[in-house]
């Protein structure tokens, strides 16, 4: 049995922005991407607009359900994940840990922000661009926007439409990491998640914009790490390792 790390795409990303960290993960682990319908090799279906129709397609996409699974989601991931780590309690079969990237919780969101953005495509590239996770070159090909274009339109609806409560935290450990100079969801409102956590385990600040996780090796390893602690420790009635994964945690002043 292998330990599970399932990571959950950025609004209009596909799982392949994950497959180059498989490489990163020891023999004991596996990690899973699961594509959403409208993206990257599903491109062809209709994307989700809503956070629930999401979730519902994702849960059967997790891979080996007995073995144990650390939840990472950035950006809209993040959200995403935040709901499947719901469901997966719901169904007597948590994560080990859930952690969440790059996002804050919805009650920091602007959703009339959200939704003009998605009604306006000019505005919806033109901020996609300014993130720099996208090729100039995919953004300059007509082509190539209109594509790019349709799932981002259906995600930034999705956030629009999202909610969390944070009268329904959680119950399994929960991190957070944030990127130093990210400018859509910096540092203080990444640590909000604490609201919604029963078990925070607190906010990690790495160098870096919004797309900070791609900069180096260390959002890969440090999720190998929950991962082969938590396969350790499978046996083990509610416990998850501790946070010996080198990325210091935020003192009080970062929350």
């Amino acid at each position: 049995m292998k330990a599970r790390v399932v990571c959950l795409p950025f609004a209009g990303g596909s799982a392949d922005a994950y497959r180059p960290w498989s490489a990163l993960m020891p023999p004991s682990c596996a990690l899973v991407a699961p594509e959403l319908p409208g993206h990257g090799r599903r491109l062809a279906e209709r994307p989700h607009e809503s956070a629930a129709d999401a979730v519902a397609d994702l849960l059967p996409r997790l891979g080996d359900p007995t073995a144990p699974l650390v939840l990472f989601g950035h950006s809209m991931g993040g959200l995403l994940a935040h709901e499947v780590c719901h469901a997966l309690c719901e169904l007597g079969t948590p994560p080990r840990a859930l952690v969440i990237s790059a996002m804050a919780p919805c009650e920091l969101l602007d959703a009339r922000a959200d939704h003009e953005l998605a009604d306006d495509p000019d505005a919806l590239l033109d901020h996609v661009a300014g993130l720099g996770a996208t090729p100039a070159e995919v953004l300059a090909d007509p082509q190539m926007r209109a594509l790019v274009l349709r799932p981002l339109q259906a995600d930034f609806r999705l956030l629009a439409r999202a909610r969390t409560s944070p009268t329904r935290p959680v119950t399994v450990p929960l991190y957070a990491l944030a990127g130093d100079q990210d400018v859509v969801h910096p540092p203080g409102q990444v640590a909000a998640w604490q609201r919604h956590a029963r078990r925070w385990q607190g906010l990690r600040v790495l160098a870096g914009g919004h797309f900070f996780p791609w900069r180096d090796e260390t959002v890969p390893r440090f999720l190998a790490t929950l991962a082969e602690g938590s396969l350790a420790e499978a046996t083990a009635a509610d416990t998850v390792p501790a946070a010996s994964d080198g990325i210091p945690v935020a003192g009080a002043a970062g929350r």
